[in-house]
C-alpha cells in the first residue's frame, strides 16, 4: 500500500511533538518552583538575590502568623482551641520549613512579587512615615477620587516600610485566590501538628479546623490589598497624560506596584504579569515596558537602579549600555514586543508552558 501524503506528513511531524513541548514546559515550570522552595528553605542554590530571599521569607512568615492567629481566634471555645494554643505561637511558620511542598507556585510567586515591590520601595524611601508620601502625589491632581485612591494605596503599603520580624504577624491582604491557598496551607499544618505533637486524631480535627479556616476566608476582602488598590488607581486615571505623569513619579520613587499597574492596564495584561516582566524579564522586555509608559531616560535609569536590589544582573556599568539602547526604542516597537504577554493571565500562563520563553 502506498503511503498517502497525509500519512507521510504525520510521520514527519508526529502529534507527540506538541505533547512533548507541553511536557518540557511543565517540567521546566516544576523545576523552577522546586528551585524556589530549595532557596526558601536554605537547602539549595537560588535564582534570587539574598535581599529578595530574606524579604520573601519575612512576608511568608508574617502572613502565616496572621492567618494562624485568625484561625485560632475563630475557633473560640471549641474543644480544640486550647490544644491548638498549646502548639505554641507561630507554629505554622516553623512547621512549613519541614513541609515546603505545601507552598504552591501561586503562593510563592505572589509573595516573591510582593516582597520585591516592598524591598524596592523601602530602599528608595528609607522607611519614612507613610503620611509624608501621601500629600505630594494627592496634590498633583484635582480629582478627589484619584487623590483618595492614591492615599489608600499608600496606607495599604504601610507595613512594607518597616522590615517585619519573622515572629510577628503581617496583614495578609492578599488576592483572594492566594489568600485561600495560604489559609489552607496553615490549616493543613495545624492538623498535622495536632496529630504529631498532641496526639489528636486527624479525622476529629479536620472538620473543626476546616470550619474555622472557611470562616476566615469568608471574611477576607481582597479589595483592601495593595495589589487591588494599585489596579484601582490605574483604572481611574483620567487619560494617558495623567497616567504618564503617575508612571513617571512611580519610576522615580521606585513604586514598582503602581508602575506595574499602570503598565498592565496599558498593555492589557495582569499586574502579576507586568511585575514578572519587571522583576524577572530580560533587559529588552523591561525596556519595552518602560517605553510604553513613556518614561524619560532618567526615569528609566531610576527604575533600573531600584530593581538592582532584586536582580543580580544590574551593576552600575550596565546602565552605560542599557540607556542608549532605550533611547533608540520606539513606542510602537515596544508594544509589539509586549503583545505576546497581553491577554487573560490564565491563557498566557498555559502558553508559557508550551515551549514559550517566559520571564
Amino acid at each position: 500500500m502506498t503511503a498517502t501524503t497525509d500519512q507521510l506528513k504525520a510521520e514527519a511531524d508526529p502529534p507527540s511533538r506538541a505533547a512533548h513541548a507541553y511536557v518540557a514546559g511543565a517540567v521546566e515550570y516544576g523545576f523552577r518552583h522546586a528551585w524556589d522552595l530549595f532557596a526558601l528553605t536554605d537547602i539549595g542554590p537560588s535564582r534570587w538575590t539574598d535581599a529578595l530571599l530574606g524579604e520573601t521569607r519575612a512576608h511568608l512568615s508574617g502572613c502565616l502568623n496572621a492567618v494562624e492567629l485568625a484561625i485560632s481566634l475563630q475557633m473560640g471555645d471549641n474543644w480544640l482551641a486550647r490544644t491548638v494554643e498549646a502548639l505554641g505561637p507561630n507554629f505554622c511558620r516553623d512547621a512549613v520549613e519541614r513541609s515546603p511542598a505545601l507552598l504552591s507556585p501561586l503562593l510563592v510567586g505572589h509573595l516573591r512579587q510582593r516582597a520585591a515591590a516592598a524591598l524596592v520601595l523601602r530602599t528608595a524611601l528609607g522607611m519614612p512615615a507613610v503620611a509624608t508620601q501621601i500629600g505630594p502625589e494627592a496634590a498633583e491632581t484635582t480629582d478627589q477620587r484619584l487623590g483618595d485612591a492614591l492615599a489608600a494605596l499608600r496606607l495599604s503599603l504601610d507595613p512594607w516600610y518597616d522590615p517585619q520580624p519573622v515572629d510577628r504577624p503581617m496583614r495578609a491582604d492578599l488576592p483572594a485566590e492566594v489568600f485561600c491557598d495560604l489559609v489552607w496551607t496553615a490549616a493543613a499544618l495545624l492538623v498535622d501538628g495536632l496529630a504529631a505533637r498532641m496526639g489528636v486524631d486527624s479525622a476529629a480535627a479536620i472538620p473543626d479546623i476546616g470550619r474555622a479556616a472557611q470562616a476566615v476566608i469568608a471574611r477576607h476582602d481582597e479589595q483592601n490589598g495593595p495589589f487591588a488598590r494599585a489596579v484601582y488607581v490605574a483604572l481611574i486615571l483620567a487619560d494617558d497624560a495623567q497616567a504618564d505623569r503617575q508612571a513617571l513619579q512611580a519610576a522615580f520613587s521606585h513604586d514598582l506596584l503602581l508602575l506595574a499597574a499602570i503598565g498592565a492596564r496599558r498593555c492589557r495584561m495582569s499586574i502579576e504579569r507586568a511585575l514578572a516582566l519587571l522583576i524577572d524579564g530580560n533587559h529588552d522586555l523591561r525596556a519595552a515596558f518602560a517605553r510604553v509608559l513613556h518614561l524619560s531616560d532618567d526615569a528609566y535609569a531610576a527604575l533600573l537602579t531600584g530593581l538592582g536590589i532584586v536582580r543580580d544582573d544590574m551593576p552600575d556599568s550596565a546602565l552605560l549600555d542599557l540607556v542608549p539602547n532605550y533611547q533608540r526604542l520606539t513606542p510602537d516597537l515596544a508594544m509589539q514586543a509586549l503583545t505576546r504577554w497581553s491577554g487573560p493571565e490564565q491563557l498566557i500562563e498555559k502558553l508559557a508552558r508550551m515551549d514559550w520563553s517566559q520571564p
